[in-house]
């Protein structure tokens, strides 16, 4: 909150502000803005290109229309196809014109499948595919696939689906697509009679090249529905022939007219939907075209995401300079407000910047001129009186030293044993010897057995603690060893470190503490049954103590790493620590202390 408060902070947020709010508000500005061009413009282009492919798909379907009104042509010839039918002849040279009809019907256009004729008057079915022709009586093979038109002018259209043999048997070749019917049927003139029915399976290429230039695959989607809302053709294939029930595109059918309209549908299709109706066979057709937001505005984000690098980079640049020119003017401010705080102390002592002629050194000439005068006013008796005060206060202090609080431990532990209140006795008297052992600064270097004491006494502290919740072992399998000289508090540290951080919440703690004897020298470890260590911490704690081992220093911490400093300086860098977890939970350190090259242990002559 202080800092917050300051000059520097008010300086630099203002410049950032500065800086990067206008940048910000252009960035938004001018992604709303191309995001707004980018929708009108996709309108404006998507309407006129589907117009045009309403065109085109309305000249495919006059033209498939006007390839089944081709039964009327050359009706002055008595082999026409409307001739034989209106005759009703059937016999082998009816059947060679009825080929040869058919086969024109075939090759007028390249996607025709097949050609089938129906005669009322004999009876009769005929169909050609790729030249071949078969014949069978009746008119089974129309079942389920045409409805007698209403208006006689009209055909029936048959929405697409997967190509038959219209009833024929054993047919040499019949490959099965997807087609689309136009079934006409064929009236004699001018009486209105049904003498009979051509059908034409057309191959849905027409419709594809169409469809295919109007919408982006793998991005856009488009349908091409009738009146029932059958899909003719759509850029999903497996919806071809089926009735789709996505909103959007009943939206699309029941809305008035051709237009355009945006549609957001949670979890499903989000952007502009542009359709297009047209009229023909007396049926109303829709071209409908899906653009999604994700297409649409992909220019958009992509100019976004580059606007936001720029930002970023002149965030950074901006912080750089806001923080250079707020240190520039904030430093000198700074060093005035240190040197006053320094006099508050009673330091009269002020240095300003001579050299500056703005008004932070005018400010700084007028504070050394002021603190200059105060100066001179205190009186030398003044001041040698207080400094007589001060140090009568010192010698008071000096008085309450470590030996004092040391003897009345003492006085404590004896007025506990004579009231019968061993427990105390047994407490202070722990704390007395620790507070002994460690406020003797003689003694930097003390035999192994004194260390154990020291940690004894310290968890005999402890055990006033944790009570019952609290188990210790010292196993010390070699007494002889007890004699080594070590550096003094290694020990109690590491022991120190057990309640720290693995005894918080334990309600059954343990700690063993083992010194054993091998071929390699001593081994001193310690254990516990804490919360233990996660790996990213036991492996950033070991790598500290490489570097430590490697010539690091360790400040005034008694903790692991300074006892791993001692221990290496005292043994020559033979001595080893190691650390890890304990299986199911707990921690570990073991002190390994080698054995001299003559196979004996480290001897206090060996320390001088």
């Amino acid at each position: 909150m202080k800092f917050r408060r300051s000059i520097r902070y008010k300086l630099s947020m203002f410049l950032m502000v500065a800086i990067l709010l206008p940048i910000t508000a252009s960035i938004l500005i001018s992604y709303f803005y191309t995001k707004h061009s980018l929708r009108e413009d996709a309108i404006r282009e998507n309407s006129s290109t589907v117009r045009q492919g309403t065109t085109s798909l309305s000249n495919l379907l006059s033209g498939m229309n006007s390839i089944s009104l081709y039964v009327y042509n050359n009706i002055q010839m008595p082999n026409s196809l409307y001739n034989i039918l209106i005759r009703g002849y059937s016999d082998f040279l009816v059947e060679i014109n009825i080929y040869s009809g058919l086969h024109a019907i075939e090759q007028s256009a390249k996607d025709i499948q097949q050609v089938y004729l129906y005669s009322d008057l004999t009876d009769q079915s005929w169909l050609l595919i790729n030249g071949y022709l078969k014949r069978a009586a009746g008119n089974a093979g129309l079942d389920g696939h045409f409805l007698q038109p209403v208006d006689k002018n009209d055909p029936y259209l048959e929405p697409t689906h997967q190509s038959h043999n219209y009833g024929m048997e054993e047919f040499p070749y019949s490959p099965s697509n997807t087609v689309f019917t136009i079934h006409r049927p064929i009236y004699r003139a001018p009486l209105k009679e049904r003498v009979g029915i051509v059908s034409i399976d057309f191959k849905l290429d027409g419709f594809r090249n169409i469809m295919n230039m109007l919408y982006d695959k793998g991005e856009e989607n488009i349908y091409l529905l009738d009146d029932t809302g059958t899909v003719i053709y759509a850029s999903e294939e497996s919806r071809i022939g089926q009735k789709p029930s996505y909103a959007w595109l009943e939206h699309a059918r029941y809305s008035y007219g051709s237009g355009h309209f945006y549609w957001h549908e949670n979890g499903g299709f989000q952007g502009i939907v542009v359709f297009e109706r047209f009229e023909l066979f007396g049926r109303t057709w829709i071209v409908a075209k899906q653009i999604p937001d994700s297409y649409l505005y992909n220019n958009a984000s992509r100019v976004l995401r580059m606007n936001v690098l720029v930002l970023i980079s002149f965030l950074v640049i901006s912080i750089a300079a806001t923080l250079y020119v707020s240190l520039k003017l904030t430093t000198p401010i700074k060093k005035l407000t240190e040197s006053i705080r320094r006099i508050k102390l009673g330091k009269l002592q002020f240095d300003v910047d001579s050299e500056r002629s703005d008004e932070v050194g005018v400010l700084g000439s007028a504070i050394k001129n002021m603190v200059d005068t105060i100066d001179n006013l205190i009186m030398r008796e003044l001041r040698l009186e207080l400094a007589n005060k001060d140090n009568q206060l010192k010698a008071l202090q000096a008085q309450i030293n470590p030996h004092f609080i040391f003897n009345t431990l003492q006085s404590i532990g004896s007025v506990a044993l004579h009231n019968k209140v061993p427990k105390i006795y047994e407490l202070t008297s722990s704390l007395g010897l620790m507070m002994h052992y460690t406020m003797n600064t003689e003694e930097s270097v003390v035999p192994l057995a004194k260390e154990i004491a020291h940690v004894e006494a310290y968890l005999e502290l402890q055990k006033q603690r944790f009570k019952e919740r609290l188990h210790c072992t010292i196993d010390i399998a070699e007494p002889s060893a007890l004699e080594l000289l070590v550096p003094k508090m290694i020990l109690q540290p590491l022991v120190e470190n057990c309640f720290k951080h693995g005894f918080e919440t334990m309600q059954n703690a343990e700690i063993e503490i083992k010194l054993e004897s091998g071929e390699d020298g001593l081994t001193l470890s310690i254990r516990d049954n804490g919360l233990g260590i996660t790996p990213e911490n036991l492996e950033r704690l070991k790598q500290r103590m490489k570097r430590e081992a490697s010539g690091g220093t360790v400040g005034g911490s008694i903790g692991l790493i300074n006892v791993i400093s001692r221990l290496s300086l005292f043994f020559n860098d033979e001595a080893g620590v190691s650390i890890g977890q304990v299986q199911p939970s707990g921690f570990y350190v073991v002190i390994r202390i080698p054995q001299r090259k003559d196979g004996r242990l480290y001897e206090s002559t060996d320390r001088g």
